[in-house]
């Protein structure tokens, strides 16, 4: 390749922008990486979690070799551990994203919030904001969005419209995956808690909820699914992800027999969210089964997913060839980190015209 090639903009210092920023410099690019925090802060919040998938399906030959070739002892979890998001972060995010390779490109708590094209209709401009407020434009010929979906949670109501009152309601809900067992434990103990949504993180949240409840009577789960009767999560037949397995037959038991002090409403849509405030609880209302139906209680979950933040290319046309979106989000609730890594590398294969480009095949350091 030329020696000058294209600058890119990584715009999500996460899994998949750490890995797409690592391809580009492996192919003597010039990156900067943007987050408007620090290194994979999203994997941080749900860190307490473990992952579904084990540690070797969640990164690539090219990260490996890169955190060998600078400590050759280092102590990483072999290919089949199953780790938590902490664990993963600390063994491998962090310090890939703090390698001789990355380090330099970094630029952590600052904010790209929007990216458009220059006048001449070559270079994009991406208005960067600093943690201490300052602004300032930087230039870019190829921007990969990596900032994922966890920022953006879907609202409670229905047909994606807040439900009336959750607008105000929202920075008093939960919407990311708690430790209700760890470090939040104090604030669900003996509480009165809704948890909406019928996914895997509802199903971690009740089962987590229903543990504490053993430990502390008072306790109270009410679990709200748009699904019907039956079983919330449906099982995988021979899943190879064991932990997932597991967590859907725990959930699912405790649905169908209303088992750790939990009482399961399916099909049911909200269309009120109030908070009463700090001493007061929130009042859920809408319809379960085709009927009338309202809830107080003290502690409010939104486990109903995440959707992508389309405003950062607002000023772009859509389908510009310079802009790529990877990761999360492009992809549904199954997303895998491994399908992440196939379109870093399709994208670079794109940049350089040729298709055959892997180098996450390079398995030398």
């Amino acid at each position: 390749m030329p020696k000058a090639g294209p600058r890119v903009a990584v715009i999500g210092a996460g899994p998949v922008g750490l890995e797409a920023a690592l391809y580009a410099r492996a192919l003597g690019l010039p990156v900067a990486v943007y987050d408007r925090g620090g290194i994979a802060d999203h994997v941080r919040r749900w860190g307490h979690a473990r992952l579904f998938t084990p540690f070797g399906l969640n990164v690539t030959p090219l990260g490996l070799a890169t955190l060998r070739r600078e400590k050759p002892a280092r102590d990483l979890p072999a290919d089949a551990d199953p780790v938590t998001g902490r664990e993963f972060r600390d063994a491998y995010l962090v310090p890939l994203g703090e390698s001789e390779a990355l380090l330099e490109s970094l630029h952590l708590e600052h904010a790209v919030t929007h990216v458009g094209r220059a006048a001449d209709g070559k270079a994009f401009r991406l208005l960067v904001r600093a943690a201490n407020g300052r602004e300032r434009l930087d230039a870019a010929d190829l921007v990969l969005d990596c900032t994922g979906t966890y920022g953006t949670p879907n609202w409670l109501g229905d047909g994606g419209v807040p439900a009336v009152g959750e607008q105000a309601a929202r920075p008093h809900v939960a919407a990311d995956l708690e430790d209700v067992l760890g470090e939040r434990r104090p604030h669900y103990a003996g509480r009165s808690v809704a948890v909406v949504g019928d996914g895997y993180s509802a199903a971690a949240t009740v089962c987590g909820l229903a543990a504490l409840a053993e430990e502390h009577p008072a306790t109270w789960v009410v679990w709200l699914t748009r699904g019907p009767r039956g079983q919330p999560l449906p099982r995988v037949a021979n899943d190879p992800f064991r932990e997932r397995d597991r967590l859907a037959a725990r959930a699912n038991a405790l649905a169908t027999r209303c088992d750790g002090n939990l009482e399961f409403h399916p099909q049911t849509v909200l269309d009120e969210v109030v908070y009463h405030g700090p001493d007061g609880g929130f009042r859920l209302a809408g319809r379960s089964n085709g009927k009338p139906a309202a809830w107080e209680v003290e502690r409010v979950v939104a486990a109903v997913g995440h959707r992508p933040d389309g405003g950062l290319a607002a000023g772009l046309r859509p389908g510009d060839p310079g802009y790529v979106v990877l990761g999360a989000k492009t992809g549904g609730p199954g997303f895998l980190l491994r399908d992440g890594f196939d379109q870093v590398r399709r994208a670079f294969a794109a940049v350089t015209g040729d298709p055959r480009l892997d180098l996450y095949a390079k398995k030398a350091a």
